[in-house]
């Protein structure tokens, strides 16, 4: 099942290019919004999906977008800027109760207060000049299984995928709790792309490389080139961290470290 978060940033590009008039890229970033400069807004939600949403954004950057976009003029007005943006993100959060295809979804959008504490997604808008930091802080249940529509390019599937919270089943196989404190390299793999070697040799700074996955899939994690889990991408106190979503079966993740022995 998708997170709300996956659902929301499929839906987001989508309105808010149509709401500001231009074309525009909502892409993961190293920086979250500071919260002396922030303004934040819950999405809540009642129903099959409960639970808030928060959207945090850089005031002033927010304020350049509107008027980069020509929907407000040069004049710094933060309660219209936070209207304009409250609306905004109801159509959003409409459009994602649409995609997860979630019945009796109430909406409501309501100041709220986000602190650098909280668990967070940072992404960046960017609209031509403009760069918009943003911070989505995801606590919402989908308590009701909806079909997902299949992405263009989605990820090829776990073997014996595990999404729910419990606790998964104990390795009992004879000797394997000698190796449960041994160290582990692990890795995130955003995407690939085959690359000819003379493009290899041609790059330089500033050259950008299209990966074959979507801003909204979730990225794998890795143990020697096994793929155990997949979730996504949030930001903890400055640093990157992920948020699993699924996880191979225990005996599928112990073949991930065999090579390592």
């Amino acid at each position: 099942m998708k997170t709300f978060l996956t659902a929301w940033l499929a839906e987001a590009p989508k309105v808010l290019s149509r709401e500001l008039a231009g074309k525009l890229d909502l892409i993961p970033s190293a920086q979250l919004p500071q919260p002396e400069t922030a303004t934040t807004l819950a999405v809540t939600l009642a129903g099959a999906c409960s639970g808030r949403f928060l959207v945090t954004a850089d005031r002033y950057a927010l304020h350049t977008l509107f008027v980069a976009a020509r929907i407000t003029n040069g004049d710094m007005d933060a309660d219209r800027d936070r209207e304009l943006w409250r609306g905004i993100l109801r159509q959003i959060a409409a459009a994602t109760t649409a995609l997860l295809d979630v019945p009796e979804a109430s909406i409501s959008v309501e100041d709220a207060t986000w602190t650098l504490g909280l668990p967070s997604a940072a992404y960046e808008l960017r609209f031509g000049e403009t760069v918009l930091l943003i911070a989505f802080t995801d606590e919402i249940q989908i308590t009701e299984a909806a079909p997902e529509p299949a992405p263009e390019n989605k990820p090829e599937a776990l073997p014996s995928v595990r999404s729910d919270s419990a606790a998964p089943p104990r390795i009992t196989s004879a000797g394997i709790d000698l190796l449960l404190d041994v160290e582990l390299e692990t890795s995130l793999r955003f995407g690939s792309r085959e690359m000819r070697l003379n493009e290899v040799l041609d790059l330089g700074a500033g050259d950008v490389i299209e990966l074959d996955r979507h801003v909204s899939d979730p990225v794998d994690l890795l143990v020697g080139d096994k793929i155990v889990a997949r979730g996504e991408v949030v930001l903890v106190n400055g640093s990157f961290g992920l948020r699993v979503l699924e996880v191979a079966e225990p005996k599928k993740r112990l073949e991930s470290i065999r090579c390592l022995f």
